[in-house]
């Protein structure tokens, strides 16, 4: 759910609507011992490693 946040303040911190289009972009569900998580693509280091450091509205 990290990651779900993490995009989502990211992206309205821009000024955009995020969508799932646009996370599917960024990230890829994976499969770890049985237990599913999101996994960064490699575009998404590069965009999204340094978020804003506050969000107020």
């Amino acid at each position: 759910m990290v990651r779900v946040r993490h995009f989502k303040f990211a992206y309205r911190s821009q000024g955009l609507d995020p969508t799932v289009d646009w996370f599917r972009v960024f990230y890829h569900l994976q499969c770890n011992l049985g237990f599913f998580s999101f996994a960064m693509c490699g575009v998404a280091k590069n965009v999204l490693i340094n978020p804003p450091k506050s969000y107020h509205d």
